[in-house]
């Protein structure tokens, strides 16, 4: 059974220094963070912003406050149907070593939203561009030794343990892993059916997981997406992290998304209370 770290993304802590931020996850009981400059950082207005000595702090903070990037995030569309594409992917490599500096985890990415395609584009044509854009990454970041992981989410173009499993095939990468956010993979449509969800990932994705993401959502009337505090979410993280606690993996980070500065103490012994 992996030892669960358990964690928060950064940017729900407000904007700072790598100092002050990583300060606060650390006060309120984390040991992690996914690190997305861009959105925590008020002079990072660019992936050019990141510099050396902007990543030497970021390390010293991690030192000082014993906090772990286990995710660099980068918030690029990888799968677009549009121009922006080759720009995206460029942005996103020049990140990888920025995460090789940090010591994180992975360097992460969602596979972009079918709403934000142009009209016409297909699913398969989305993951098409998305191995792409993998086939330009993946080969320097083989070369440095880090850790690129993709994450499925029902509504983008990578969609299903099924369809990671797929990119993961074409690719053939060792350093292609996978971000497993419980609630991105349930919707409206499948919320009954989430013990066949984690079963699936965890035949064709279990011991590919580098991270976890953990969140609360629930289902409007008509289907829309609502966001809840993790005791009133439908999500079944029973049944998730029974999956879990049969990997092989000496360790996963457990990164709480959505976080509430004001009830992490809460939040912590939620997420804790699944681990074992």
């Amino acid at each position: 059974m992996p030892k669960f770290i358990v964690g928060a993304r950064l940017h729900d802590y407000g904007k700072g220094s790598p100092d002050e931020l990583f300060g606060r996850v650390a006060a309120d009981g984390f040991a992690a963070v996914q690190l997305a400059y861009k959105k925590c950082v008020p002079s990072v207005r660019s992936y050019a912003d990141v510099t050396d000595a902007l990543v030497a702090e970021t390390v010293a903070a991690e030192k000082a406050h014993s906090i772990q990037v286990a995710v660099l995030g980068t918030y690029v569309e990888l799968a677009i149907n549009d121009e922006s594409r080759l720009k995206n992917a460029s942005d996103f490599k020049s990140q990888l070593a920025v995460c090789k500096a940090l010591g994180a985890g992975c360097i992460g990415t969602e596979t972009t939203s079918m709403e934000k395609q142009p009209a016409g584009t297909t699913r398969e044509e989305a993951q098409e561009l998305l191995c792409r854009s993998l086939a330009d990454i993946l080969p320097a970041a083989e070369a440095l030794g880090v850790t690129v992981a993709v994450e499925p989410v029902t509504y983008h173009s990578m969609n299903s343990a099924a369809a990671t499993r797929h990119i993961l095939d074409t690719m053939r990468s060792p350093n292609l892993k996978v971000i497993f956010d419980m609630s991105n993979l349930v919707d409206a449509g499948n919320v009954g059916a989430q013990d066949r969800i984690w079963n699936d990932v965890g035949e064709l994705l279990g011991d590919q997981i580098v991270a976890v993401h953990f969140k609360g959502q629930a289902f409007a009337p008509d289907g829309g997406l609502l966001h809840t505090s993790l005791e009133d979410s439908l999500t079944d993280y029973a049944g998730a992290f029974a999956m879990l606690r049969q990997l092989p993996q000496d360790a996963l980070p457990v990164l709480r998304e959505e976080a509430v500065p004001a009830r992490a103490g809460n939040d912590i012994a939620f997420m804790r209370g699944f681990f074992a």
